[in-house]
C-alpha cells in the first residue's frame, strides 16, 4: 500500500488567526495531528513580518510553513495561486475574494467576518505599526 500524502491546510492571519482564538487552537491541533500539514498564507509583506506576528502570539511554525501571497502581481487570485503551488487542500480565509477561485484549493472555507468583533482580538499582539487599525469595535446598533 502506498503512503497517502498529508492533507495540507492553510490559515490566513488577519481576520482569522488574529480575530478568533479558536482558530489558533484549531491550527495547533491540526499541526500536531498525524497526516496533516499546516501552513499560514498571508498577503502581508515581507514574510518576516508575518513570522514575527505569529511568534508574538505563540503560533510557532517553521519558516517553511509561512508564506506571503503576491497581491501586487496576482490580485485576488494571489492566494489561489500560492495554494496551488503549495499543494494546499483546504484554505481558511475571511476575504471572499481569496476563496472565490473554483477548485483552488478544492475546499475553501470562508470565515464570515463579524463586524462587531475587532480585526485583532484584544489579546492579539502586534508590533504596533498597524496603529489603531482593527482595534476598534463597531458601535452597537442605535448608538451614534
Amino acid at each position: 500500500m502506498t503512503a497517502r500524502r498529508p492533507v495540507v491546510v492553510a490559515f490566513d492571519v488577519g481576520g482569522v488567526l488574529s480575530k478568533y482564538p479558536a482558530a489558533v487552537a484549531i491550527l495547533h491541533a491540526l499541526d500536531a495531528a498525524p497526516g496533516v500539514e499546516v501552513h499560514v498564507v498571508s498577503d502581508m509583506h515581507p514574510v518576516a513580518k508575518t513570522l514575527d506576528m505569529l511568534d508574538r502570539n505563540g503560533v510557532c511554525l517553521a519558516a517553511e510553513q509561512v508564506h506571503s501571497a503576491d497581491y501586487a502581481r496576482d490580485g485576488e487570485g494571489c492566494k489561489a495561486r500560492l495554494c496551488e503551488r503549495l499543494g494546499v487542500d483546504v484554505l481558511i480565509d475571511d476575504f471572499p475574494g481569496y476563496v472565490a477561485t473554483p477548485g483552488k484549493p478544492a475546499l475553501r472555507l470562508l470565515v464570515m467576518p463579524d463586524p462587531a468583533e475587532p480585526y485583532y482580538h484584544d489579546d492579539w499582539k502586534t508590533d504596533g505599526t498597524e496603529g489603531d487599525f482593527g482595534r476598534r469595535k463597531r458601535a452597537p446598533a442605535g448608538e451614534a
